[in-house]
């Protein structure tokens, strides 16, 4: 019976560290969600200006690349 007692102890003990990492892991979460969503983050605006410039470029050589294009099929 002792060692049924002991076996049941131990696992109990795991279960706890389990719940406290869990715990932890949950708290860490919470801190990297406040620290994405930081809203007095502040925005350079060369880089706003340069994703501008970089999404204007790329959908002009779409519509460039479109327009060269053959017709295809019966349509």
């Amino acid at each position: 019976m002792s060692d049924k007692k002991t076996c049941i102890n131990n696992l109990l003990s795991k279960i706890s560290n389990v719940d406290k990492k869990i715990d932890n892991i949950n708290e860490r979460i919470k801190i990297l969600k406040q620290i994405i969503n930081d809203p007095n983050e502040e925005e350079c605006p060369d880089v706003v200006e340069s994703e501008k410039a970089l999404s204007s470029a790329i959908e002009n050589l779409f519509v460039e690349e479109l327009l060269t294009r053959e017709p295809e099929g019966d349509a």
